[in-house]
């Protein structure tokens, strides 16, 4: 018995030694958390940075408060280049301890990448209020004074920190930039040299040494500097593979797919190496061999994405879009899910809306975001596809989720801005293109679609504005000294117009439109003879530019010499008989001269010639209509159409006449009949769109005249007709802010059309607009047009006044 509870007590006395033993061997929770921390430190600084992530969120899980920890996550997801979560952990760690100073200024680096230059100056200064010796706080200094131009202050600071932290290569590699942008490449040389000399394995610097000399055009020391990091890691694939890529652009072509091909030998597997040696055979133009080997590729390795989406876009680069999409087809049915699935299916959407195939387009589109609802570059896509097919608001939507998870995309904020702008939200575009502009004041595009939204408000200062930023920033900007040329021009400015457009002739002195503009110049200081030489030159550099052959016309004919006015025009329509403008300009001077035959028949050939030419279509019409024979004119073009159906623009003009002697029904079918022949006459769709707004305004009606015209507002949004036309049919839907910001711009275009002086009154009749709205009804009541809506407008501006 008592041996039975003696065994029984050293069991207890065991049990509890064990215990002991293993609470001994976890620790306490601060121990743990340091062990976690210790262990994430060591694999950061060996690189292993998912292993090393894991550890820190260890160490979190037992002390979310651990702000050092929120800092090593920090400089973990900067490494992965995951910019929003790096920001996201340093912020917190400063929120935890505002004195952290290294975190501080690493958030400050990350704002100056996100070009938030003064939060990150205010970062800078943040630091070195506390500390005005930390070396990071003076390196942001520094990257914030190169990014505002101000490079010998930035300078003085780095050769300081050199000085005080001889060890570290951040001030190295900074003055090694500065002298690159400086054009001093000997000095860049020096700079890493020195830097090499304190830490002969520093790769970033020999890399970056390695670029230099080969800028240098000294591509031996280059190349040494390239076996000097294979030697110091012989163990890195990569550095050999940059040693290709160097011998690659260096002309030593041999020795570049010698290296590749061993690559590819010792590492079957890997893909990279195979996708570089299809790459090298590409840019040495041997694509035979590069499909051979994306072909291998993918049968050695059928599960990787890569060389098959090489071998898609190859194909796709050769217009053979079928084949490309059956490579992506068969990897699809090899891998069956998973994210390179879904990579596969949303590469072949891209295909389908390339080839036009919307619907397919987004039917794939949708595959992917059922999958993977997150998938920002499938949301980006299906903003594309939504807004060529009219449907701006779901555009909207989607471009909208993009900038959510990436708020520096900038196509995604461009995209956005011009659908709100299709959709006819002028402010909401306006909005986004400034904020694009605050975070990134150099993309042009933004600059460009604010010039146009503020002309067409009439705010030609705040435009002017816009171009003169965009000729500070790039001051052999092209588009941005022709926009103020032209702009000082409408003002009949010419000192200013002169000073643009002379920059502009240095730029691009064989542009026909340049020369014609010089032109232009020497009208408005009245040196007609200059002026001439001027257009004649532009027609030698272009002989089918139509603005030079104008100007040339209405300067004989404002000379009174209008016979040689139609003798110049005769030669040029001679020497580009397919011009269509051309024959415009030849009939109208002789509809001048009173010459109807020889106008009507210049306006025939230019219409047969382009069928969607309105002013071939208006001037007939106005030929017949001054002639008071629309009747006999009507019978006459039915029978010339009907010997020859295929000539839309006859029927195009037999549709005009007919809505001038009030049969709109009559004209719609032949609209109708014309678009089923071919639907890209602007003209008829427009006509037709405003027929269903004007005549049957029904809800499905006006869905199809929105239809209709919005393809048009792109090409033709500076032609008051076609917006017109938009604004009428938002204006039918009670959408009377829509309306009125479509007609943004164009009220200076139309005052003497009486229509749309009668939309655009009963638009801000609407909006409560009362002294606008007499303003253009009086204009539309001035003459005695006939015109659908003349009833309409007289009664309204009765109650106006």
């Amino acid at each position: 018995m008592f041996q039975k509870k003696r065994i029984a007590f050293m069991g207890i006395i065991v049990v509890f030694m064990l215990t002991a033993a293993f609470l001994a061997g976890c620790g306490g929770p601060e121990e743990k958390k340091a062990k976690f921390f210790q262990k994430g430190k060591a694999l950061y600084e060996k690189g292993e940075y998912v292993k090393a992530r894991l550890e820190f969120k260890n160490a979190l899980q037992i002390d979310p408060h651990f702000a050092r920890a929120y800092y090593m996550l920090g400089l973990v997801e900067l490494r992965q280049k995951r910019w929003k979560n790096a920001y996201g952990a340093l912020a917190k760690a400063v929120e935890l301890d505002p004195d952290m100073l290294d975190a501080q200024a690493a958030m400050g680096k990350l704002l100056l990448a996100a070009k938030e230059k003064e939060k990150a100056r205010e970062k800078a200064d943040l630091v070195l209020a506390k500390d005005p010796e930390n070396i990071e706080g003076l390196l942001l200094k520094a990257a914030c004074l190169l990014a505002g131009n101000k490079d010998a202050e930035a300078e003085k600071i780095i050769r300081s920190v050199i000085q005080k932290s001889p060890q570290n290569q951040e001030p190295y590699l900074m003055m090694a930039r500065l002298r690159v942008k400086q054009k001093d490449l000997k000095g860049a040389r020096k700079v890493l040299e020195d830097l090499l000399q304190q830490d002969e394995a520093n790769k970033i610097g020999r890399i970056l040494l390695a670029e230099i000399l080969e800028k240098s055009k000294d591509f031996k020391a280059a190349e040494a500097q390239y076996q000097t990091l294979i030697e110091q890691e012989p163990e890195k694939p990569a550095l050999r593979l940059a040693l290709a890529r160097f011998y690659g652009r260096t002309g030593k072509p041999e020795k570049a797919e010698s290296i590749l091909k061993d690559l590819v030998k010792r590492a079957p597997e890997e893909e990279n190496y195979r996708l570089a040696l299809a790459q090298f055979y590409a840019e040495t133009r041997r694509p035979e061999r590069m499909e051979a080997v994306l072909k291998q590729a993918i049968s050695d390795l059928p599960d990787k994405y890569g060389p098959v989406r090489m071998l898609a876009a190859y194909y796709l680069s050769r217009k053979k879009a079928p084949e490309a999409m059956k490579v992506l087809d068969r990897f699809a049915d090899r891998v069956k899910t998973g994210p390179l699935f879904l990579q596969a299916r949303l590469l072949k959407a891209r295909i389908h809306f390339q080839e036009g195939d919307r619907d397919k387009a987004l039917e794939l589109v949708e595959v992917v975001l059922k999958e993977n609802p997150g998938d920002v570059a499938a949301h980006a896509l299906k903003g594309d596809i939504l807004a060529t097919k009219r449907d701006f608001v779901g555009a909207v939507a989607e471009y909208r989720t993009v900038l959510h998870e990436e708020p520096r995309n900038v196509r995604a904020a461009l995209n956005l801005a011009r659908a709100h702008f299709m959709n006819g939200e002028q402010a909401l575009a306006e909005e986004t293109y400034k904020r694009l502009l605050e975070a990134n004041p150099r993309v042009k595009e933004a600059r460009l679609a604010l010039v146009d939204i503020y002309r067409r408000k009439g705010k030609v200062d705040l435009a002017r504005d816009q171009l003169e930023e965009m000729v500070k920033q790039d001051p052999k900007d092209k588009a941005a000294l022709t926009a103020l040329g032209d702009l000082y021009l409408a003002r009949r400015d010419v000192r200013k117009a002169k000073k643009y457009l002379t920059r502009l002739a240095r730029l691009a002195p064989e542009s026909p439109a340049v020369i014609t503009k010089m032109g232009v110049v020497d009208l408005l200081e009245r040196r007609p003879a200059t002026a001439k030489q001027f257009f004649e030159e532009a027609l030698k550099k272009d002989p089918d530019y139509v603005p030079a052959l104008r100007q040339l016309a209405n300067t004989l004919v404002a000379e009174k010499k209008e016979k040689r006015a139609i003798a110049r025009c005769k030669k040029q329509v001679a020497a580009r008989p397919k011009n269509d403008s051309f024959r415009v300009l030849l009939g109208r001077l002789y509809l001048r001269n009173r010459n109807f035959s020889a106008a009507r028949k210049q306006f025939e050939k230019a219409l047969a010639l382009n069928p969607d030419s309105q002013e071939a279509l208006f001037s007939l019409a106005q030929l017949e209509q001054t002639q008071g024979s629309v009747e006999k004119a009507l019978k006459k073009y039915r029978e010339v159409w009907a010997k020859n159906p295929a000539n839309l623009g006859v029927a195009m003009l037999i549709a005009t006449l007919l809505e001038q002697q009030g049969r709109p029904r009559e004209a719609k079918a032949l609209y109708e009949k014309i678009l089923d022949r071919n639907p890209n006459v602007s003209a008829a769709a427009n006509n037709l769109a405003f027929y269903y707004a004007e005549y049957e305004p029904t809800t499905q009606n006006l869905m199809r005249a929105k239809a209709l015209v919005g393809p048009l507002l792109d090409r033709h949004k500076d032609n008051p007709n076609v917006m017109d036309t938009a604004a009428w049919i938002a204006y039918r839907q009670g959408e009377f802010k829509k309306a009125r910001d479509l007609m943004a711009g164009m009220e200076e275009k139309s005052k003497n059309i009486p229509v749309i002086n009668y939309h655009l009154g009963m638009i801000y009749l609407r909006l409560d607009r009362k002294a606008l709205a007499r303003k253009y009804l009086s204009r539309a009541l001035k003459g005695k047009d006939r015109y659908p809506g003349r009833k309409e407008a007289e009664k309204a501006y009765k109650q106006l006044t």
